[in-house]
């Protein structure tokens, strides 16, 4: 459905959002009532604060799995478009290599205090800014039974030797200290992202240069990134068995007693609140591994943004500009974010889940996010890596034959030239 303010058109300035599908709106998860009173109210308050604008439409309907092409296909149809609620995702890996978006680089000083820094950084590429995040936000951690962990006297890990300190415990027990969803081929590279960021010290940055043909993924630490991976297996920590279990798998293990810990994004936390009754579960941040020269560094980020269409015309770029520091105002973001009872939010000053796990992830790991590293590698790099690491954690391919595989997906594309993007 497309949503409008219900004010006249007649003259001034309107200025028209454009989404690609039905999540890309203001409090998109809200039942459709409560989320076109949300948005009515959001708008009918920027006009209010901004005169000069007659109004605003808000266009963002259909499949998730259209929205791209439903952009292109307006774009390219020279509609009027003169702001895009973008997802990250496709931010960065679709909207700014084809031009879809201007760059917003300085634009937002006056207010880009109000939004958290490692938001911003999801909507940054190659030194440019293209958009603001206004959104929830959301970060990777382990989850651990912490009824198991105090039965053992097993302290929260601080360390990776904490953890395989414990491991053996667990194993006496009978119980997998830690499973993954392996048989879900795009949920390895999380793993990835946690140790390229320690093997490196600065993964998006290496990452850049290796996409821009300046380093090499097979270099050092990107051999190491994924012996650290095979370190949490030959330590006993990770179940080989992860191979062959999916998500449903995963978490039944766990709700079940019979896995000590899982790591996964935040996203998992519904499907926790719900199942789990018989013991109480936390989170700790993925721990830093010893001889790192690397911080921890947890993949996750803001789900959506709001940019600036590279085709708006220049005489509305100060009421898109207004109508962004709008959604900016903690109290005005209060009005879409808090609904969605959010973790942690892009905007600063927005109350968020109330809850123990909550509060570690908000002091430790969403400080310490980065993006998501598929946010910015072609997919056929991605799929390199998930196959790669699977190799890996069952014992069929080495450290340096996963990061060559990488490598020389990445040369291939080049060879074909589709690398880098036209």
């Amino acid at each position: 459905m497309t949503a409008t303010s219900p004010l006249a058109h007649a003259e001034g300035v309107t200025l028209k959002v454009f989404g690609g599908s039905s999540l890309d709106k203001l409090a998109p998860r809200q039942k459709p009532d409560d989320q076109a009173r949300i948005e009515k109210e959001v708008i009918d308050g920027f006009l209010e604060a901004y005169p000069d604008v007659e109004a605003v439409e808000w266009d963002a309907q259909g499949p998730q799995g259209d929205g791209v092409q439903r952009l292109v296909t307006a774009m390219l149809a020279q509609q009027e478009i003169d702001l895009i609620s973008c997802s990250a995702y496709h931010t960065n890996g679709t909207y700014i290599r084809r031009g879809l978006l201007k760059p917003i680089t300085g634009m937002t000083d006056a207010f880009a205090d109000r939004v958290e820094p490692s938001a911003f950084n999801a909507y940054e590429q190659n030194g440019e800014l293209y958009g603001v995040p206004i959104s929830t936000m959301s970060t990777s951690t382990i989850y651990y039974n912490k009824d198991m962990f105090a039965e053992l006297g097993i302290d929260v890990p601080e360390t990776y030797e904490d953890v395989v300190a414990a491991a053996p415990k667990f194993a006496e027990m009978g119980v997998i200290p830690m499973i993954h969803q392996g048989a879900n081929a795009p949920l390895w590279p999380m793993w990835y992202f946690e140790t390229f960021s320690q093997a490196s010290g600065d993964p998006i940055e290496a990452t850049s240069a290796n996409l821009a043909g300046e380093g090499k993924f097979n270099d050092e630490a990107g051999v190491e990134a994924f012996a650290l991976i095979k370190k949490w297996v030959d330590d006993g920590i990770l179940s080989p068995e992860s191979l062959s279990v999916d998500q449903a798998g995963m978490r039944a293990a766990f709700v079940n007693g019979k896995a000590a810990m899982y790591y996964g994004g935040t996203w998992e936390i519904p499907a926790l609140r719900d199942q789990v009754s018989d013991f109480e579960w936390g989170v700790f941040p993925f721990p830093k591994m010893a001889g790192t020269p690397g911080d921890p560094g947890h993949g996750g980020g803001p789900d959506n943004g709001i940019c600036i269409s590279s085709s708006i015309a220049p005489e509305k770029m100060d009421a898109a500009l207004g109508f962004i520091e709008y959604l900016t105002r903690p109290e005005v973001a209060t009005l879409y974010l808090a609904p969605e009872e959010p973790l942690g939010t892009s905007i600063k000053g927005v109350a968020g889940v109330q809850a123990d796990y909550a509060e570690v992830l908000r002091e430790k790991n969403f400080p310490a996010t980065i993006k998501f590293l598929d946010w910015i590698w072609p997919s056929e790099v991605t799929r390199a890596v998930a196959s790669s690491i699977a190799g890996v954690v069952g014992g069929e391919v080495t450290p340096q034959e996963a990061a060559d595989t990488v490598q020389q997906a990445y040369d291939d594309l080049v060879d074909q030239g589709q690398w880098p993007p036209k």
